[in-house]
């Protein structure tokens, strides 16, 4: 007795639409837990003073001397990250990143100041900058000091043979500019 087939598809057919699936999930759908664009990034503020924060200009963030925030769900790519002071709204700091598919980017904002020293004074100078020594400038010769944090700082050059205060200077950093001192006796 001839036996009956029962209706149904081809194995080629059947192939080709189990393919058709796959490919169309791969494709079409994501998982509800796929984080192939979700990016942070940690920024420190070692500037001296509080800043806000903003990327592709949009504030994101307010952050304290001395402590960090993080943005979280960043999308891969280029940003533009700034950081402006928050009392005056001063621009101090500015940098174009390209973050990455699912990472964790970090970047630390110091104070953008400097000072530009000119030893005329006859003799090598120890520079320091808050009882720190920061090195010392032969005579007749300039030198700078970056990065220097917003606030009030207090450099003091001393000579190098015996350690005697040839100048002293305060100066309340209040933008990230380049300051100026010239040392002469």
């Amino acid at each position: 007795m001839p036996r009956l087939k029962k209706p149904g598809r081809s194995g080629a057919a059947l192939t080709a639409a189990v393919s058709g699936l796959l490919l169309l999930a791969m494709v079409g759908c994501k998982s509800p837990t796929s984080t192939d664009t979700v990016s942070s990034l940690t920024i420190t503020n070692s500037s001296g003073a509080k800043i806000d924060v903003y990327l592709d200009g949009t504030a994101k963030l307010s952050i304290d001397a001395d402590a960090s925030g993080t943005i979280q769900n960043i999308v891969a790519g280029s940003h533009l990250l700034e950081a402006k002071k928050s009392d005056s709204g001063a621009l101090f700091f500015s940098v174009t990143m390209t973050i990455t598919a699912s990472t964790s980017n970090t970047v630390t904002i110091g104070g953008g100041a400097s000072l530009r020293i000119t030893n005329l004074y006859g003799e090598i100078l120890s520079i320091f900058l808050d009882d720190s020594w920061m090195g010392d400038i032969g005579d007749q010769i300039s030198a700078t000091l970056l990065q220097i944090t917003f606030g009030t700082h207090v450099f003091t050059a001393k000579t190098k043979t015996d350690g005697t205060v040839a100048a002293t200077i305060t100066i309340n950093v209040t933008d990230a500019i380049e300051y100026t001192w010239t040392i002469t006796k």
